[in-house]
């Protein structure tokens, strides 16, 4: 499962991007998701997050649990390690 947490400056949030049918005008949906929800597949090792900053120009991240536990803990929190 691939899911993305939005970085804003007036907080975070996670979302789950998903297609819908090929008819509908906007293919791409997201749809918010609960932050345990998230954790719980990540520490399975089932999930990937992407760390979206919107308000910023940098480049996305994508952690997965097996990689960099700092950047974990910065980015996600203890929660997810």
């Amino acid at each position: 499962m691939h899911y993305v947490k939005v970085i804003r400056a007036s907080g975070s949030l996670f979302v789950r991007e998903f297609q819908k049918k090929e008819k509908v005008r906007k293919n791409i949906k997201y749809r918010e998701v609960d932050e345990k929800t998230v954790a719980q597949q990540f520490k399975d090792g089932d999930a990937t997050v992407e760390i979206f900053f919107e308000d910023s120009e940098r480049d996305p991240i994508v952690l997965d649990f097996f990689g960099d536990r700092e950047q974990i803990k910065r980015y996600l929190g203890d929660k997810f390690l």
